[in-house]
């Protein structure tokens, strides 16, 4: 069981709705014909019961359950199923009360609410015609740019807000008003479904697809993800939204962001920001700037939230005036959610400023295509996939490539190869002129530092060697073959690395269990979709992690860069050239993980916001539970009072957010992550640890493309999979020529344990494995081959 256990004196389903709602709607089935909707939650709440049987066996007997099992139960077109913890329903007697849901009352409220989503129209024409965007190189703009949606993105925002507005109308129209809390009111909704409403033919073919048979038996993975699994066609796919593991809080039940228990309003999440974080430079002596590199890298291929724009003009917002005041009312848009700035901030006080920019979040269609609570979007695909490198569809990719040879597109600057040149600089960066620097990725965010810059930059040269290689090896491969087989071997290297090198640098022993003995090969079973509070906070702790001063390092001689001059501005790479970059990458020491976020992210991310503020603001709007309902779905004890917390959380820590918070019931879920001491030989605590495990585990056993799994379509001969275990970031790094020696483990600093050594020192992968056998030399030929190598490696180490 990867969750330990279910939250205490919480239950899914309420005794009085097991034993009476039966016998209740079997009366009701004689006396009337409008039994349909009462059948359809009847049949809903079972799936319940027999859901928390499987979660009970789970947790007394120890066995494994995956962690959406529903799907293992029951045969339903509810491809999502509902969150399966906490869910809260109403009971059979309140049920008795609520007024019967037509399809009438459902259509009428969806007409309701487009009559308001067009009445946006004039609004933002509005704005627009009043000059209320953005301005060139703003923090408004650089968040607009950092959550760029798509124009498909913002097509299923604008069904999904409709969607959202009718089912608030039907929570206060057929239920709140009889009595129901929000969230057993926003439950009830969600049994719902669209099937009857115009948005039901598009959320079905959105979720609810049959995939073709060449894509069921293809050798190679879609861009966008969807028929990974054959019979689930839609599980990590793109556009589609995350997964709760803890029903959401909303203020409302559906989408107004969460508040305190005491319903008040929460502390902003500046003064949070301010109170709990410093800026002490503490360098961990044992990680270099490279771990956590990667590990924004590794969370932009599995996670990206689009932020809104505005709906029938299709402009970036802007939440603030340019002076820092809060906009007036008649120019604040309803996507908005900017975050109130204390008069006694630090840092803005005597700026004036009392508005911090925040837009919320794309959202999309329910994963069971019903009404109720808001889903955000995730506009990545769901897996480990590379799409951050190849792009999340298939136009995005084609752009990214090259007519022949199978290579993706570069760009020559200074005679140093780059990544290909926006065509509009100014949409994807930063820059004030339409001839800045601005390169052009699978995932915009790849201009956003330095280091991802030169680790993008990598990542296409190496696909462009191994496709070259392959050509050499095999001269009839076409180019689709050559970039697919490239795309394979590429993806495969990125996930070994972060299994195997990666996310033990991170947790130490704590996850050594994912490599090897976790394998328990592809499950089509489990559902690999990305968990809102995973995409939300629990991987935002890298951010604690980076210097404010990017080292440049050519020989011996080190210069550096500040971060906050760099963001979004990539021309900084070109002048300074990759080698340097990524030699610092792999030679500058991170900072520890802690509360202290250098001021170049806490005062200047993206130009003037604050980047935990930003976290904290992003899980109030995406309705996350407090950190301890997620912390007793960990394992750890249920908390009554600050003074409980001691057990994972410094006393000095508890005593600030007993400051800041009315109730441990309230602290933010990256907050309280942030707070917990570190397990022994581990950079995170034992929550986050736990969500790291959770989701890598289903990232991995819900991926029919996974490197290391066999017996499927695009599995690797053995030959081929021992070849890619020897992957390594060095080896990347020294392959595209871009480093001469190196450190083994890039992750670790060089030391007397972890020497820097000539590249010739360092495994690499043979792409003769991947030669076709009619291409391949006979045994005495290979043989000579490799004593040849040998000779040539040994003298070329004396000299």
């Amino acid at each position: 069981m990867l969750f330990k256990r279910i939250i205490e004196g919480k239950s899914m389903l309420n005794a009085d709705a097991k034993n009476k709602l039966p016998e209740k709607c079997s009366r009701r089935r004689s006396e009337c014909d409008g039994c349909g909707e009462h059948s359809t939650i009847l049949e809903e709440m079972m799936k319940m019961v027999l859901l928390g049987v499987v979660l009970w066996a789970g947790v007394t007997f120890g066995s494994h359950v995956a962690p959406y099992p529903l799907n293992l139960l029951v045969s339903t077109d509810i491809i999502h199923p509902p969150p399966m913890y906490d869910f809260p329903f109403p009971s059979a007697d309140m049920l008795k009360r609520l007024p019967h849901v037509t399809a009438l009352h459902k259509n009428r409220s969806v007409s309701l609410s487009k009559l308001e989503v067009s009445m946006l129209e004039r609004l933002e024409l509005n704005l627009q015609a009043a000059g209320i965007t953005p301005k060139s190189g703003s923090a408004a703009q650089g968040l607009a740019i950092h959550g760029q949606a798509s124009d498909d993105a913002m097509h299923y925002e604008k069904s999904s807000l409709t969607i959202t507005k009718a089912s608030q109308n039907l929570v206060y129209t057929r239920c709140r008003r009889y009595g129901l809390p929000c969230d057993e009111c926003a439950s009830f909704i969600s049994t719902l479904n669209l099937r009857e409403s115009e948005y039901g033919g598009e959320c079905a073919s959105l979720e609810r697809f049959v995939c073709r048979t060449n894509k069921k038996s293809s050798k190679y993975r879609t861009f966008d993800g969807s028929c990974n699994n054959p019979v689930r066609s839609s599980w990590g796919q793109a556009l589609t939204g995350y997964k709760r593991i803890l029903h959401p809080r909303y203020a409302d039940g559906i989408d107004e962001p969460r508040t305190a228990l005491s319903h008040k309003p929460l502390p902003s999440a500046r003064l949070v920001s301010t109170k709990l974080a410093n800026n002490f430079d503490k360098p961990d002596d044992t990680k270099t700037i490279a771990l956590a590199v990667w590990g924004q890298f590794l969370h932009h291929d599995l996670v990206h939230t689009p932020v809104r724009k505005t709906i029938h003009t299709n402009q970036a917002i802007r939440c603030c005036d340019n002076s820092g005041y809060p906009l007036t009312p008649r120019y604040l848009h309803p996507s908005c959610m900017p975050i109130s700035v204390p008069h006694e901030d630090p840092i803005y006080k005597d700026k004036y400023v009392t508005c911090m920019e925040y837009t919320r979040s794309v959202t999309t269609y329910r994963g069971d295509c019903t009404f109720g609570a808001s889903e955000q979007m995730n506009q990545a695909t769901h897996f480990l996939d590379g799409s951050q490198i190849y792009g999340s569809n298939a136009r995005d990719a084609m752009a990214l490539r090259e007519k022949e040879g199978g290579l993706l597109k570069t760009s020559s600057i200074q005679d140093e190869e780059h990544l290909p040149l926006a065509d509009n600089p100014q949409e994807k960066c930063l820059g004030n002129s339409k001839d800045a620097i601005c390169f052009n990725a699978g995932d915009i965010r790849a201009n956003m530092h330095p280091w991802l810059t030169g680790i993008h930059a990598l990542f296409v040269k190496e696909h462009n060697r191994i496709a070259r290689s392959l050509a050499a090896f095999n001269p009839a491969w076409t180019s689709d073959k050559l970039y697919h087989e490239a795309r394979r071997i590429v993806v495969a290297q990125l996930q070994h690395i972060t299994y195997k090198h990666w996310v033990p640098a991170l947790t130490g022993k704590a996850l050594d269990e994912l490599y090897d003995s976790y394998d328990t090969g592809y499950n089509s079973d489990v559902d690999p979709t990305i968990t809102n509070s995973f995409a939300t906070a629990a991987f935002h702790f890298v951010n604690s992690m980076l210097d404010q001063d990017v080292d440049l390092v050519a020989d011996d001689n080190v210069t550096s860069l500040r971060l906050a001059d760099t963001y979004y501005r990539p021309d900084s790479v070109v002048q300074n050239g990759l080698e340097k970059i990524l030699r610092g990458m792999v030679s500058q020491k991170m900072q520890a993980l802690d509360f202290n976020y250098d001021d170049d992210l806490h005062h200047h991310w993206l130009g003037g916001l604050d980047v935990l503020a930003i976290d904290v603001q992003r899980g109030r709007d995406h309705g996350l539970p407090a950190y301890t309902q997620y912390r007793v779905l960990c394992g750890l004890p249920a908390v009554a009072s600050f003074q409980h917390l001691t057990d994972v959380i410094p006393q000095e820590m508890v005593d600030k957010l007993s400051q800041l918070y009315e109730q441990p019931g309230d602290i933010d879920l990256v907050v309280g992550m942030m707070a917990e001491t570190h397990l022994p030989d581990s950079l995170l605590g034992p929550t986050a640890t736990c969500f790291i495990k959770e989701q890598l585990w289903r990232t991995r056993a819900g991926d029919r493309y996974f490197y290391s799994h066999g017996a499927e379509a695009g599995s690797f001969s053995k030959r081929q999979l021992a070849e890619l275990k020897r992957a390594s970031l060095a080896r990347l790094l020294c392959d595209n020529r871009v480093l001469a020696s190196v450190q083994k483990d890039v992750f670790q600093p060089p030391s007397e344990s972890n020497p820097v050594v000539p590249c010739s020192d360092i495994k690499r992968v043979n792409l003769e494995a991947w030669q076709d056998s009619a291409q391949q030399p006979d045994l005495f030929t290979r043989t000579n081959k490799w004593i040849k190598n040998k000779v040539a490696s040994a003298g070329n180490t004396t000299k």
